[in-house]
């Protein structure tokens, strides 16, 4: 998943618990493995984490929905990104850990995905020992 270092620095110090996104390809499910791509000037894999709960919402419904999760850490920014989306996945958060050193997806001979992509399980893992991330538990 692509996203500005900034966010990105939240969801990995536990101040973002979910992240919203533009419903751009498969559906993030609960218990999927999300690596965060940093954008410029990062340009590089700094961590992941694990899906929670996830919905899948016109984004009309989605400040009804942020109301009843309360202070989430989900910005006027984030609902700005998904403004004209058909559908918006609001990602909750869980398990976040931090690349010890951030990975270059040239490494894996990938280019970063516009907004997210799914990894077969073979570069997934690859990816997980490149960043060196505690063990991601089953769910």
């Amino acid at each position: 998943m692509s996203i500005k270092p900034r966010f990105g620095w939240e969801i990995l110090s536990g101040r973002k618990k979910y992240e919203l996104r533009r419903l751009a390809g498969p559906l993030v499910e609960p218990g999927d493995v999300v690596y965060l791509y940093f954008t410029k000037p990062t340009a590089a894999v700094a961590g992941r984490f694990t899906a929670g709960v996830v919905f899948v919402a016109p984004p009309s419904n989605i400040p009804h929905l942020l109301a009843e999760l309360g202070d989430v850490g989900v910005s006027g920014e984030d609902m700005e990104y998904v403004r004209g989306a058909r559908y918006a996945m609001l990602i909750q958060v869980r398990e976040p850990a931090q690349c010890r050193a951030p990975v270059k997806l040239s490494n894996l001979g990938l280019r970063p995905p516009p907004s997210y992509r799914q990894l077969d399980r073979y570069t997934g893992g690859r990816l997980n020992e490149l960043c060196q991330c505690p063990p991601t538990p089953d769910i």
